[in-house]
């Protein structure tokens, strides 16, 4: 008789009720060990010793594969329980990560049999010659039953019954509830990768801040963990929510952006779908997250489902802002810096040459700074500076834009102004440097400041000619005593 193999579907005519029930009694205790006990793999060892003692048989052996080709099987001894020491196997170095060439006379269909999900039974004496019988006489083995265990319908492995002291011809019955014993260990080793894929995500969650999500395209439905959305733990441990709702937490400014990301992802070829967008909590917070995920399509190639994670990456953004903000203001007073205020200047050069719009642009510094910064120190003279700063900037309106180009040199751009305006804004800055003293470390330091003044007539068209007259400008009033306004020719009363 060959290797008999098959699916089960019933318990057929010859099963008499009642008369497995030790089976039946060993398999309900270790499903309840391996769900709710011990779980895995400690469970695993238990199911297959009570296994062994009901049936009778010598060994109760798991052989998990480890990798299938088409020219070899790699498979592991994980699991035995064996009735005696003399039946022990398992750490022998013949099946520890052990591979077979396929190519054997039947060995092939058996493997083909078993990825099928079909149990296979032996009974030595009737093979024929070859590798199989070979490989059970030398293992004493009298009579075997082998059932695949299928994972996710991958076969995972294969429960093994070994007799070496009988010719047992398994019936219908036997093998139905044996094969129960392999869904067992089947629904444990889920179990198990769920467990560990939740400790991992949970490890990843507490790194980077992270919460599940996913969405269904077939229902529309977007599902989500708790705490991507509630600022405080609740009792449940996700949410589900209409694609409607799932968008008012979203920011307005950023829904069209997140909906014109998927429409392209999902037309592109991209592997990961990356977004960042501002998230409302239940709370009304806001925070900056990052979505993260991948397109699973179905047949056709029709989306079925768009799934990741949320990271938290509000950190990344504030640290984003200070880089822009360093990039265009200067660090110590909070104004823009030179290259950025030359940009401006540039910008409104042409604006002037297409609108005939005028400008004016004061030159500023503070008098007499490099001797207080060398009697008072650099702590004295930058904290000048920034309420130098300050002061200009209560003098000027909100479109005007200062900056400091280094030093205690500042220059602030007047948009639309001519010679009476910006006059009006050196005044009240000189009037508000010299009427109050700084006060620095509880020391007052009476300080005076000298601007130049110009306005553009439409001749000048580079920032660097401009800042030329600005600065000549400034230079007359150094030179005609300090705390005063000088204009650079050509700035006339308006008539």
């Amino acid at each position: 008789m060959p290797i008999q193999t098959g699916t089960f579907d019933g318990l057929g005519s010859s099963y008499e009720e009642g008369s497995n029930a030790a089976l039946l009694s060993a398999m309900a205790r270790s499903a309840e060990e391996l769900t709710s006990g011990k779980g895995w793999p400690e469970g695993v060892n238990d199911l297959l010793a009570a296994l062994g003692r009901v049936t009778g048989v010598s060994r109760v052996w798991i052989f998990q594969t480890l990798e299938l080709t088409d020219t070899h099987l790699t498979q592991n001894y994980t699991f035995e329980w064996a009735a005696a020491p003399r039946f022990k196997q398992i750490g022998m170095p013949m099946f520890s990560m052990f591979t077979n060439p396929i190519d054997r006379p039947g060995y092939r269909e058996m493997i083909r049999s078993r990825k099928n999900g079909e149990w296979q039974k032996v009974l030595t004496h009737e093979l024929e010659p070859g590798w199989l019988r070979d490989s059970q006489t030398v293992q004493r083995i009298k009579s075997m039953l082998t059932i695949p265990i299928m994972v996710d319908d991958e076969w995972w492995g294969t429960l093994g019954f070994d007799d070496c002291e009988r010719e047992y011809d398994w019936t219908d019955a036997e093998i139905a509830l044996l094969r129960t014993a392999g869904y067992l260990i089947a629904n444990a080793v889920l179990r198990d990768r769920l467990s560990a894929k939740r400790k991992q995500f949970e490890i990843l969650r507490r790194i980077t801040d992270s919460a599940a999500w996913s969405f269904d395209f077939t229902t529309g439905q977007l599902w989500c963990a708790a705490e991507l959305i509630h600022s405080v733990p609740m009792p449940t441990e996700n949410i589900n929510l209409s694609l409607r709702a799932a968008l008012r937490l979203v920011h307005p400014l950023d829904r069209h952006g997140l909906l014109q990301s998927v429409r392209e992802h999902m037309a592109g070829d991209k592997d990961v779908f990356r977004q960042d967008l501002r998230l409302f909590t239940d709370c009304g917070d806001m925070r900056w997250m990052e979505l993260i995920g991948n397109l699973r399509r179905g047949a056709g190639g029709r989306p079925e489902q768009l799934a990741g994670i949320a990271v938290d990456i509000r950190a990344r953004k504030q640290e984003e802002e200070r880089l822009r903000e360093e990039a265009v203001t200067d660090p110590l007073t909070g104004v823009l810096n030179r290259r950025m205020f030359w940009r401006e200047l540039q910008s409104q050069l042409e604006h002037g040459v297409d609108r005939g719009s005028p400008f004016a642009v004061l030159m500023l510094d503070i008098d007499n700074f490099k001797t207080l910064n060398d009697t008072y120190g650099h702590h004295a003279g930058d904290v000048i500076l920034g309420g130098f700063a300050e002061r200009c900037a209560s003098a000027v309106r909100s479109q005007d834009v200062i900056a400091r180009l280094g030093g205690d040199e500042f220059v602030i751009l007047l948009p639309g102004e001519r010679c009476q305006a910006a006059r009006g804004v050196a005044e009240r800055i000189l009037e508000s440097v010299s009427s109050t003293p700084f006060v620095v470390d509880g020391r007052e330091h009476t300080v005076t400041s000298s601007i130049g003044l110009y306005v553009h007539d439409g001749t000048l068209t580079t920032p660097a000619r401009v800042l030329e007259r600005a600065d000549a400008a400034l230079y007359r009033a150094k030179r005609e005593g300090r705390n005063r306004l000088s204009e650079a020719d050509g700035c006339r009363p308006e008539k």
